[in-house]
C-alpha cells in the first residue's frame, strides 16, 4: 500500500469509479492523505483509496501525488576518534552514502569545520545540545548558537531531559522562565530556521515536571525520541511502530501539534534492517516526510546503513 496526497483545491471521493453526481462520499481537500488499496493498473483513471478517517472509495489518480521523503537528517553525538579532522570525514562519508540531507551534531564537536564540510555537497547543518538547566551555562549555550547562526548554522534542537542531582536536569519546578528566556535568545537571532524540541517519547509520564509547554511554544519541529533500543536494552518492548505511535499520542497530550511531531528513530547501532523498515513504514502510514536517525557510530553494521540508504 502506498501513500498519496491530495494535489487539487477539492477531490471527489466516489463509491465507484466513475463520475457521477449521486456516487460522491466525500470531498477530500488539498493536501489530505490517503491510501492506495486497490490494484488498478495505473493507466486507469480511478484508483482505490481510503481516507485516514477508513473511508474508501475511487478517485482521479490524476489530481494525486505519491508521498515522498523530503528530509533526511542524521545524528551524531561525537565523531570518532580516527581520520581527520577528529573524524569529520568519516562522518561526512556516513551522510553522501545514506543520501542524508542534513545532519545534526552536538555543539561541542566543531561545528564550523562541519559547516565547511556539508554546505558545498547541498546537505544541512543542525546543532543540538542537552543544555544545562543552570541559568548562566543555558544562556551560554544559547548565545553560543546565535555565534554559529552568523557562520552557516543551518536550525538548532534542544534536548531537554531529566537527571537527577546534575546541572542538567531539567525535570524540576520553576524552570520554565529559563526555558523561555533560553529559546527565545535563539529563536529571535533566527526567526526563519527550523528550532526543534527533543526528548523522551513518553513525554510527561517521564518527565513530569520538565516546562514542555514553554519549549513548545518556541518549536517548528517536535522530535520526540522514539527509539526501541539501546545500550539498556529494549525500550517499551522494543517495537519501532508501537513506540512511534505512543509518541504522536504522548506528545499531542502534552500540547503539541501533531502535524509538528517528527519521531526519531533510534539507536542505530542497536537496530535490525526490519527495525528501520517498520519504522519507516509507520512514519509513511501517518504521513510524515521527515525521518530522523540516532546515532552515527562506528558500531552501525552494514545492513542497517544500507536499510537507511535504500530510503527515500
Amino acid at each position: 500500500m502506498t501513500k498519496f496526497k491530495v494535489t487539487s483545491s477539492e477531490l471527489n471521493l466516489r463509491s465507484t469509479p466513475e463520475i457521477n453526481s449521486n456516487n460522491i462520499l466525500t470531498v477530500l481537500s488539498k493536501g489530505q492523505f490517503l491510501t492506495r488499496i486497490g490494484n488498478e493498473p495505473d493507466t486507469e483513471r480511478f484508483w482505490n483509496l481510503r481516507t485516514e478517517d477508513g473511508i474508501e472509495g475511487f478517485a482521479s489518480k490524476s489530481f494525486l501525488e505519491a508521498l515522498k521523503i523530503e528530509e533526511k537528517v542524521l545524528w551524531v553525538v561525537n565523531y570518532p576518534t580516527s581520520g581527520t579532522p577528529f573524524g569529520l570525514d568519516w562522518f561526512v562519508e556516513r551522510a553522501v552514502f545514506i543520501g542524508a540531507t542534513a545532519v545534526a551534531i552536538r555543539t561541542d564537536n566543531d561545528l564550523e569545520a562541519a559547516i565547511a564540510a556539508f554546505h558545498p555537497l547541498g546537505i544541512k547543518v543542525y546543532g543540538w545540545r542537552w543544555p544545562s538547566a543552570e541559568r548562566v551555562r543555558a544562556l551560554e549555550e544559547a548565545n553560543k548558537v546565535v555565534n554559529l547562526y552568523a557562520r552557516g548554522l543551518d536550525g538548532y534542537y534542544v534536548d531537554p531531559e531529566g537527571k537527577k542531582g546534575k546541572h542538567y536536569d531539567w525535570d524540576r519546578l520553576n524552570l520554565a522562565p529559563i526555558a523561555d528566556e533560553f529559546c527565545k535568545i535563539i529563536t529571535t537571532a533566527a526567526p526563519n530556521k527550523p528550532f526543534g524540541t527533543t526528548s523522551h517519547f513518553r513525554g510527561k509520564k517521564v518527565h513530569s515536571e520538565l516546562p514542555w509547554e514553554t519549549f513548545f511554544q518556541y518549536s517548528t519541529l517536535l522530535l520526540p525520541q522514539a527509539y526501541w533500543k539501546s545500550a539498556d536494552g529494549l525500550i517499551f518492548g522494543g517495537d519501532p511502530k508501537k513506540n512511534y505511535d505512543i509518541s504522536l499520542d504522548e506528545w499531542s497530550a502534552i500540547g503539541a501539534s501533531k502535524d509538528k511531531i517528527v519521531p526519531m528513530a533510534g539507536e542505530l547501532a542497536f537496530s535490525t534492517v526490519k527495525n528501520i523498515n517498520d519504522y519507516v513504514e509507520e512514519a509513511i502510514n501517518q504521513g510524515k516526510t521527515d525521518l530522523h536517525f540516532y546515532t552515527a557510530t562506528k558500531n552501525v553494521t552494514d545492513a542497517v546503513w544500507n536499510a537507511v540508504k535504500q530510503i527515500g
